[in-house]
């Protein structure tokens, strides 16, 4: 009998100990009564953030998959320093518009959540290419007849802050302080009056179901690199070129143009990439009288991916002007992106490269 008694103690002993064990875990609940759902926090620990950004692979708390980006043209003349409003950028594109002078195209996928951006410049045709690959909604103060044609043509929806006077009055303003060397360099806007516009105009604010920017993410992209890049220098053109340096100690690229660092006048601190994409196409001048350019980015062309000071030769490739690019190293194996914001510029195959060290 007092065999059997310690027996029966013990198995009670062990009940206790896993009825206490099991009050530790909070289980989901369907209809989210009680503590069901909320995950103590040994298991918030332990758990894997499950909600990412689309446009960067970087952890966030709000599900914006579904979301469109907004695609921004940001005025990138050497008298138009410092932007503002970039850092707040997922990614952040480079190419030329005329004359050599380069343009630049931001791209946020919660746009609500920066204040002022600027200053914003006209569009031309390759940079709403380029937006459409992500399925982005335009943001641009002016443009190209070719652009205005384009964005009726192709259906794009954007907010024009020259030639539309409601999304002019509604989020956009100038800054005085921004106008010695020309009234296009004041024009700036406002990140949380941006989507009430869009509701106002009836854009559609989702993706349509089933679709993918194609980007992937990974802590371990820099596998797939195979030379040194530990300072990178582009040059776009003759006459401009922008260089990035990597930090070792903190992870990210930083820029230099212009004689300067490259930073977000709203912080007076340097924008950090996590990648950096070159990609070569063919370039043209179609009219010379106002030195538009043309720029084959549909279909196939090579290029360079840097990230973790490493860089290796890519070739990209796109089907069409909705279709997303999609980028492999030489050997057809698909490149992963390091989670953090990435700078893509878009250099011709003539009188530009990159140099690595």
């Amino acid at each position: 009998m007092k065999k059997k008694r310690l027996i029966s103690m013990l198995l009670v002993v062990v009940l206790l100990f896993c009825c206490a064990a099991c009050g530790k875990i909070k289980v989901h609940s369907d209809d989210g009564s009680g503590d069901a759902g909320q995950p103590n926090s040994e298991q918030t620990a332990n758990t894997e953030p499950r909600l990412y950004n689309q446009l960067t692979g970087e952890a966030q708390d709000e599900d914006t998959s579904a979301e469109r980006p907004f695609a921004v043209m940001i005025n990138n003349i050497s008298v138009a320093q410092p932007q503002v409003g970039i850092s707040k950028a997922d990614w952040i594109y480079e190419v030329e518009a005329e004359g050599g002078i380069t343009r630049m195209m931001a791209l946020f996928t919660r746009i609500q959540d920066v204040p002022n951006i600027g200053s914003v410049r006209s569009l031309r045709p390759y940079y709403l290419s380029l937006a459409l690959s992500y399925d982005a909604i335009m943001i641009h103060g002016g443009g190209s007849d070719d652009a205005y044609k384009d964005c009726e043509t192709y259906g794009a929806d954007h907010l024009d802050g020259v030639k539309d006077p409601t999304a002019y009055s509604a989020m956009y303003y100038r800054d005085a302080s921004r106008g010695a060397y020309g009234s296009e360099h004041t024009l700036f806007m406002y990140g949380d009056r941006v989507l009430p516009l869009v509701e106002q105009y009836g854009m559609r604010r989702n993706h349509n179901e089933g679709y993918s920017n194609g980007l992937v993410f990974s802590d371990d992209s820099a596998a797939l690199c195979t030379g040194e890049a530990g300072a990178v220098k582009i040059t776009l053109n003759p006459s401009k070129t922008t260089s990035f340096t990597y930090h070792p100690d903190t992870g990210p690229y930083t820029g230099f143009q212009y004689g300067g660092d490259y930073i977000d006048g709203a912080t007076g601190e340097a924008v950090p990439f996590s990648n950096l994409l070159v990609l070569s196409a063919k370039m043209s001048v179609y009219n010379a009288k106002e030195g538009r350019i043309a720029a084959e980015i549909i279909g196939s062309g090579t290029g360079f991916f840097c990230t973790g000071g490493k860089y290796v030769p890519i070739t990209w490739s796109r089907t069409d002007i909705n279709s997303p690019y999609t980028y492999t190293t030489q050997d057809g194996t698909p490149i992963t992106f390091t989670p953090g914001k990435t700078y893509c510029a878009i250099i011709p195959l003539e009188n530009a490269g990159v140099d690595f060290s």
